[in-house]
């Protein structure tokens, strides 16, 4: 096996350095990288796929624009892109000037038992019902550790919060949604 193929996945900074420097292969690399999960954070918001790509499509742009500003010590690269994110989508809801109602994106699993997939729905439905019922950043706690799978730091970076006001708005957002299914 040669190192290409071991190797395929490239260290984020080393591609946000280069984009710095004007390589637009190294932001299409990013691209690829962090697409899905951007996709995935926005469509939880907006349960609308004509709408979630126009967002991220701004939210790539925005990123462009902006990554000669990015400092590597401050920031990891994908919490810079969902800090973009998130700041484009308050955007969009004050132009809008709608409440959004918060659903998860649903993956299918083409190798799943029918019975398993239709108890994984049932399960995602309860979810969306608690987690809806949320406030807004006990809800944006849990979609961006739990759907997201961020950590507690990153979390705290893109919500502009301490590591230790994410840890209690997690906890209380777990007892809340433990409330709703008792």
């Amino acid at each position: 096996m040669n190192e290409d193929s071991t190797s395929k996945k490239k260290d984020p900074r080393e591609l946000i350095a280069r984009a710095k420097d004007g390589d637009r292969d190294a932001f299409g690399e990013l691209y690829a990288e962090y697409f899905t999960p951007i996709w995935r954070y926005i469509f939880y918001r907006v349960r609308s796929r004509e709408e979630t790509e126009d967002i991220v499509q701004n939210v790539f742009i925005k990123a462009f624009v902006s990554v000669s500003r990015f400092e590597q010590q401050k920031v990891d690269p994908l919490a810079y892109f969902y800090t973009i994110a998130r700041n484009t989508l308050i955007d969009y809801w004050r132009k809008k000037k709608d409440v959004p109602i918060e659903h998860a994106a649903l993956i299918r699993d083409n190798d799943a038992d029918p019975h398993e997939l239709v108890m994984q729905m049932e399960n995602r439905t309860l979810a969306q019902k608690a987690i809806a019922k949320l406030e807004g950043d006990q809800r944006e706690v849990i979609v961006l550790r739990f759907i997201n799978d961020l950590s507690v730091r990153e979390t705290a970076h893109i919500m502009g919060k301490s590591e230790a006001a994410v840890r209690q708005m997690q906890l209380r957002a777990i007892k809340a949604m433990r409330e709703h299914f008792t």
